[in-house]
This record gives C-alpha cells, sequence and structure tokens, in this order.
C-alpha cells in the first residue's frame, strides 16, 4: 500500500475561504488517526469549508471513512461544509457503496468544489 500523506492549503475564491486538505496514497486504519489529528486541526478553526482533495488517494478503508464521516458531522454542527473532491475510482466506489457520496457533496475536482454551482 502507498504510504498515506496529507497537505493542507488554504484558498479564496467568491468571496469564501477554503481549507483544502489533499489525501495522497491509502487511508486505512494504520493511517486515520493523523487523518484525524489533520482534521480536528483544521475543524477547530472553524473554517466556512474544507474541501478533502481526493485525486491522489488510492484507497479508503471503512476506519478511514469514519474519520470523513465524523468530521462531516462536527463541521455541520458548527454550520460549516465539508466537500470531497476528484476521488479516484476505488475511492469513488467506496463513496458509493456506503452512501456517503449521499451524504457529502462530492465533486469532480477541487476547482469544481470551490467555484460552487
Amino acid at each position: 500500500m502507498d504510504a498515506f500523506s496529507t497537505s493542507v492549503t488554504t484558498r479564496s475564491a467568491g468571496g469564501e475561504t477554503y481549507v483544502i486538505i489533499g489525501l495522497a496514497g491509502g487511508a486505512d486504519a494504520t493511517s486515520s488517526e493523523k487523518l484525524r489529528k489533520v482534521l480536528d486541526g483544521e475543524i477547530g478553526q472553524r473554517p466556512s469549508t474544507i474541501v478533502l482533495d481526493l485525486s491522489e488517494l488510492t484507497f479508503l478503508d471503512s476506519t478511514a471513512l469514519h474519520v470523513v464521516l465524523r468530521a462531516n458531522r462536527t463541521l455541520d454542527r458548527y454550520g460549516c461544509v465539508l466537500a470531497l473532491a476528484g476521488p479516484t475510482e476505488a475511492v469513488a466506489t467506496v463513496l458509493k457503496m456506503t452512501a456517503t457520496d449521499q451524504l457529502i457533496p462530492v465533486y469532480g475536482s477541487v476547482r469544481e468544489a470551490t467555484e460552487g454551482p
């Protein structure tokens, strides 16, 4: 499995500031704690939107998915939004099979996620 890594950037578009968290490699039980810490750190800042860039994520297991769903619930309580962008085919399959794509908006790219409708 590919080593898991994250990157965090902040971008502004259309008067909104977005935190973009890039995920790469495989997100599984061994990396879920790292993912949770990154998400919690950014959620603590209470951004209006966090976009998870999944374009370089090769694998997503149920443990890591739980971390993402937990972050979505927390952001929702704060009136903030979590969006998923550019999932690879393998990750998109997991999102569909678990109906996560019905709970969290999924966009084809980070650009689509930050431009809005």
